[in-house]
Formats: C-alpha cells, sequence, structure tokens
C-alpha cells in the first residue's frame, strides 16, 4: 500500500515531466503545506504559471461509481491553475477552476 504522501509526490513528478514534454521550465516548491506545488515558466515568453497539483480520484460506489470527484484549491485565486494526474493512465491536464462568489446567493 502506499502512503498518502508519496501518492502526492508521485503526482507532482508526474506532473512536472508532463510540463517539461510541453516545453515548459519547471520547479517544484519547497514548502510541504503550500498554495502552489509546481511553478512553469515558458522559456519563450517567460510567462509564469502557478500550479497545484491534483490526483484524480473516481466515486467506489453508488449511482456515480467510477465518475471524477471534484476538487477544491487550497487558495481560491485565479491565478493558480490546477493540473489534475490520473495515475490509473498516467495522464495530465489543466482545469478550468469555478469559483465560488460570496455576493451570490443560491
Amino acid at each position: 500500500m502506499i502512503i498518502k504522501k508519496n501518492i502526492g509526490c508521485l503526482c507532482e513528478n508526474i506532473a512536472v515531466c508532463w510540463l517539461q514534454e510541453q516545453g515548459y521550465f519547471v520547479f517544484k516548491g519547497c514548502q510541504t503545506q503550500s498554495a502552489i506545488d509546481l511553478v512553469a515558466v515558458d522559456p519563450k515568453t517567460l510567462e509564469t504559471i502557478l500550479i497545484d497539483v491534483k490526483m484524480v480520484s473516481r466515486r467506489k460506489s453508488g449511482k456515480k461509481k467510477g465518475t471524477e470527484i471534484g476538487r477544491m484549491a487550497r487558495i481560491d485565486n485565479k491565478k493558480i491553475f490546477i493540473l489534475k494526474v490520473d495515475l490509473e493512465t498516467k495522464k495530465c491536464r489543466i482545469v478550468q477552476k469555478r469559483f465560488y462568489d460570496s455576493k451570490k446567493k443560491n
């Protein structure tokens, strides 16, 4: 059985490889509990992307069995992108973030 911390490290390492394959320079954060896991820099434009890495989890039972469970960012900030890592397929994707609007009423 893999320890939860090790799963997070594995996901970050897969994300680093994927970003490097996309042509980015990638830097890992040195804090263990940070809202930013990786910093990716486009070498041509020097555009910086702040990334929060999340593992894809799927529901194990119920009507929605097998569907992906949504994960929220640690900090609600439009400058931090979520990069999801699917350990089953070893694929990565940057997802559109949803933000909670405290002024909006249900």
